[in-house]
């Protein structure tokens, strides 16, 4: 693995330098998706100059798929892995201790540290979870789904499903147990009646306060679930959105199509956590993230996914859930 590492680094110089924008490689490390190589410009040579040289250096490493990110004081070249490693919930629950709050594992961030959500901070509260088929979606929200379960009590957490995919199995199902607040819902009126019960939960804690148990709603396609149910269901899930964190209820919103049209304006625009699998283009990262320059369009799919939060984006590999 070294020689071949350092093989990649003297390319990558290589490279650079005959296109009259040096840089050096002064390190790197291998992660499960990808190979991340730092590099350090020469005095002189600016940013953009390397990064208009991406579909260069792609070309002579042979991989299409490279990214090329800001990394502190660094240039971070990540180049896929032809043999990618699995990163398991359980493997990454054995590495944390009970976060306070109500924090989710979602999987492992590129420094190599454990990536999780607090969904008591304010920064995060709601998570929308974006990507084309075969990004990993519904992976990541069974995984913050179990790890919640694994490590709060029901009488902490409690878990309401909205399945209209039906993806959600027996085995699923009673993996969730206790945490599970109501039958999975799967039809449009069962949908509608789930969420107008979490309202009204919500709204009794706002006038005689608590928040416990915390009450995360996972809906696995809001698209979906906003086409079907009218203008009636997309508005309480606006009102879960835009009051939720007071009184201790989060969002964990699936979609295919996290645009303003299917999910509805005021809704996206508070689920403050994004979550980002590949997407398809340039265009379709910037809607699903809410900024642009994240590089989704690059991701590898199969988990590969970028958060983004707060102006920050770190890159990560989804936790496979198998804990049930």
């Amino acid at each position: 693995m070294y020689h071949t590492l350092s093989a990649t680094a003297d390319r990558i110089e290589a490279v650079l330098r005959e296109r009259r924008a040096p840089a050096q490689v002064v390190g790197g490390k291998v992660l499960p998706t990808f190979v991340e190589m730092l590099l350090r410009p020469a005095p002189g040579v600016k940013v953009t100059q390397l990064r208009a040289l991406q579909a260069d250096l792609a070309l002579a490493l042979g991989n299409a798929n490279i990214r090329l990110v800001q990394h502190g004081t660094h240039l971070a070249l990540h180049i896929p892995r032809a043999q990618r490693s699995v990163v398991r919930l359980s493997a990454l629950l054995k590495r944390v201790k009970r976060a306070p709050g109500c924090s989710a594992v979602l999987g492992l961030a590129q420094d190599g540290a454990v990536l999780m959500a607090n969904f008591a901070a304010a920064e995060v509260a709601h998570a929308l979870i974006a990507g084309a088929t075969g990004s990993g979606k519904t992976m990541l929200a069974r995984s913050i789904a179990l790890s919640l379960c694994a490590q709060y009590h029901p009488a902490e957490v409690g878990l309401v499903v909205i399945d209209p995919k039906r993806s959600v199995d027996e085995r699923f199902a009673r993996a969730l147990g206790r945490h599970l607040l109501l039958p999975v819902a799967r039809e449009p009126e069962a949908a509608r009646a789930a969420l107008q019960r979490v309202v009204e939960v919500m709204e009794r804690r706002a006038v005689g306060g608590g928040m416990q148990p915390r009450v995360v709603v996972y809906v696995d396609e809001a698209a979906d679930v906003c086409q079907t149910g009218g203008s009636e269901t997309v508005g309480l899930l606006t009102r879960l959105a835009q009051r939720g964190r007071e009184a201790g209820i989060h969002l964990v919103v699936c979609t295919q199509k996290p645009t303003a049209r299917a999910v509805g304006a005021l809704l996206k625009a508070n689920l403050p956590l994004r979550l980002v699998g590949r997407v398809v283009s340039a265009e379709d990262a910037r809607v699903a993230a809410g900024v642009g320059g994240t590089g989704a369009e690059r991701l590898l799919g199969s988990g590969d996914f970028v958060a983004v939060s707060g102006g920050q984006v770190v890159r990560f590999q989804a936790a496979l859930a198998d804990v049930y």
